[in-house]
């Protein structure tokens, strides 16, 4: 899978400039890995194609529940597997994962249910299987929202990418995710968004924030680091959000976001440290 082959050797290179973050690579990579060698047997997405064009303009996503078609017993058997790799690259949460897989193995927990939720960002079927579970929530969202993203990102490369033209909203015009990183691209440097969870990446007005939608410059600002040649962050002071960019005229193009994203952790703390916060998706599906 080229996309994952990508991200290792991004994080092959992250490695040797900054080693002392060589146990977060090296679990990533790991799971890079482990999705290598898997196929897509539990997931199908159906959209309606035909009758999304007025949704489009309404600012809903292409996708929505009815769209996926799930394999809840293979979903299973992927998600324990995917919790094995966890295991044996992580460095905590080992007694915490061991009874999230042994609940979905028994039947416990359906699966199908919680990757839905992951794709409608409903916390509610999340928070019940964890605290049934005794274990975080965040824990169980992170282990399925990864399954989600594999399946996403291997059936996006069929979708029809002219579908999201004139795509102006700050979240995804595939699955409804907000993104990960911004990319500042081309010789103009036009901005794109990249979905966090599809990986699916759109173009946006550059100066307007990707959360709230404000367009007033004085409220729109951003930071570099000091030595971080190449990233950036944007920040609104309207709704405090905020969002890692970076430049591919300085970094070169085709970069994975999501390892650019887990490269730039200490930008998240700056932001964070001074008030603002991710910003969240403002639509409501119907």
């Amino acid at each position: 899978m080229e996309f994952i082959e990508s991200k290792l050797q991004r994080l092959k290179q992250l490695r040797k400039q900054r080693p002392q973050y060589a146990e977060i690579y090296d679990f990533y990579a790991g799971l890079c890995r482990f999705l290598q060698g898997q196929q897509l047997g539990w997931l199908r997405c159906a959209p309606d194609l035909d009758g999304w064009e007025p949704r489009r303009q309404a600012g809903f996503p292409l996708l929505t529940r009815d769209a996926l078609q799930i394999d809840a017993a293979a979903a299973s058997s992927f998600i324990t597997a995917l919790i094995d790799t966890f295991i044996e690259h992580g460095q905590q949460g080992e007694a915490e994962l061991k009874t999230l897989s042994a609940a979905i193995s028994a039947g416990d927990i359906a699966s199908d249910k919680l990757l839905l939720a992951c794709l409608e960002k409903d916390r509610a079927p999340l928070e019940a299987a964890a605290n049934g579970l005794e274990i975080p929530a965040a824990l169980v969202e992170y282990v399925c929202s990864t399954a989600l993203a594999f399946g996403l990102q291997q059936w996006r490369d069929t979708a029809p990418q002219p579908l999201f033209d004139g795509w102006q909203e700050g979240y995804c015009p595939l699955c409804g995710a907000v993104p990960a990183m911004g990319e500042l691209a081309g010789e103009e440097g036009k901005k794109q968004l990249h979905c966090s969870i599809c990986a699916c990446d759109w173009s946006v007005t550059r100066l307007k924030c990707s959360y709230c939608g404000n367009e007033e410059s004085d409220s729109l600002e951003y930071f570099t680091a000091e030595g971080e040649i190449g990233y950036r962050v944007d920040l609104c002071r309207k709704c405090s959000g905020y969002l890692k960019v970076v430049d591919s005229r300085e970094l070169g193009a085709g970069l994975p976001m999501d390892v650019e994203d887990l490269n730039t952790m200490h930008l998240d703390l700056l932001a964070q440290k001074e008030g603002f916060a991710k910003g969240k998706r403002t639509f409501r599906d119907g």
